[in-house]
């Protein structure tokens, strides 16, 4: 059979060979009537790639559903999301492929430097080859594919992305494929290292369902860390009260946010023990209130929100803008990085349920309470609370205290003008 490259695919002899070496090695339907087969180059990165038919049982025996975006790597990751095997829409789609179902343009890599038997690695129609290999191999039809070849890294992540972008597949698995192309396994492994993940985890595909650190909140933790330290050197600790102070939240999806890349090209984060020190005390500030809410004897009520409290955007963010201001004055460093005290009213550390009460006498009627949205009043005021602790060693987070610390918030913004609702 003829393989024939497509006008606008540039010739190249190397791509040629592993397409020859992949059609010896599985029956197509094209080869089975002796079809040319085209090879088509993506008109952005470059890629080339063939459209052919493969029999259920060829598919089902050579996918590999846990394919990798950096094939160097020893670690077994997952760059795809997690199968929702028992969600209705696949369960149907698993019944018709039962009665014959062909299914079409499902997204593979021919790869065989790693689970070389598994020669196709599945970047789009994951639940569709679920189907096919649990119960669509009898009837043995023939199932469209798309098939890429010689991808680099960068290829390879772009492939998964517009593979994914037809269906309800959050940021934070775009946030986690487009981190570990650029930068590796830092972000995953200095989150391990400090007990954010636990050792082999990966971050989630969906933040929404998990209790888990996300791509986005790691970044904007370790944003906001550097960024307020270049301002806690400028500032005289008699001014660090008496400041307008506004913690960053990193942007998210297929792009990469800007303040985020800068830091990460200048930063060795696994290497900065003051930023692991702070990602450690973190931690133990997230477990500690996870504890305190999941106590069978204790007074708070078991809720999601509440014992991931430490884990909300704006309270993870407030608190790393604070253990960065405070670098260059490490008394009250000190006194941050210790786990809220609790009381017989107060019980976790971060007081989640009065949190998500509380409500200035300004607010709106909206308002849905501290440390319970992303938006930049909640963050500033959330940094408040954790600076006006940093003051005390010993601080039970009670209505008083929040009060107080976001009157002093909203009295710098009046008097800088910079108020907003």
């Amino acid at each position: 059979m003829k393989i024939l490259f497509d006008n606008n695919a540039t010739e190249n002899n190397p791509v040629k060979e592993l397409v020859q070496e992949f059609l010896d090695s599985v029956s197509t339907l094209e080869k089975q009537h002796d079809m040319p087969i085209i090879i088509f180059q993506d008109g952005v990165k470059g890629s080339y790639y063939i459209k052919c038919s493969l029999l259920a049982t060829d598919a089902a025996s050579l996918s590999d559903l846990d394919a990798k975006l950096d094939v160097s790597s020893k670690e077994g990751y997952r760059a795809n999301r997690e199968l929702l095997l028992g969600n209705e829409t696949y369960l149907k789609m698993e019944a018709d492929a039962l009665q014959g179902r062909e299914f079409n343009d499902i997204i593979v890599e021919y790869n065989t430097s790693y689970k070389a038997s598994s020669s196709l690695k599945v970047w789009g129609g994951q639940h569709r080859i679920s189907s096919i290999s649990r119960g669509g191999k009898k009837p043995n039809r023939y199932h469209g594919f798309r098939i890429y070849f010689d991808l680099s890294k960068e290829q390879r992540t772009e492939v998964a992305l517009i593979s994914n972008t037809n269906i309800a597949v959050s940021n934070d698995m775009f946030d986690r494929m487009v981190e570990e192309t650029i930068f590796g396994n830092a972000l995953r492994t200095w989150c391990q290292q400090i007990g954010l993940l636990d050792p082999g985890e990966d971050f989630p595909d969906t933040g929404a369902r998990s209790e888990k650190i996300t791509v986005k909140k790691a970044r904007s933790f370790i944003v906001n860390f550097y960024l307020a330290q270049k301002i806690g050197q400028k500032l005289k600790e008699s001014e660090l009260d008496k400041t307008v102070h506004e913690p960053y939240l990193t942007s998210t999806g297929v792009s990469i946010d800007p303040k985020y890349e800068e830091i990460m090209k200048k930063q060795q984060i696994l290497a900065d023990t003051d930023l692991v020190k702070a990602g450690e005390r973190f931690a133990a500030l997230n477990s500690a209130q996870y504890r305190a809410v999941t106590d069978p004897n204790g007074s708070v009520e078991n809720r999601k929100a509440y014992r991931n409290k430490a884990l909300v955007e704006s309270v993870l963010c407030g608190w790393s803008y604070v253990a960065g201001l405070l670098q260059a004055h490490p008394a009250r460093l000190e006194n941050h990085y210790r786990i809220p005290k609790t009381s017989a009213k107060v019980f976790d550390p971060l007081n989640a349920e009065e949190m998500s009460k509380f409500k200035y006498d300004m607010d709106p009627p909206t308002y849905r309470g501290l440390g319970t949205r992303s938006a930049l009043k909640d963050r500033q005021r959330i940094a408040q609370v954790f600076l006006a602790k940093s003051r005390e060693n010993n601080v039970v987070i009670d209505k008083s205290f929040m009060n107080k610390a976001v009157s002093t918030v909203v009295g710098l913004l009046s008097l800088s003008k910079g108020y907003t609702k």
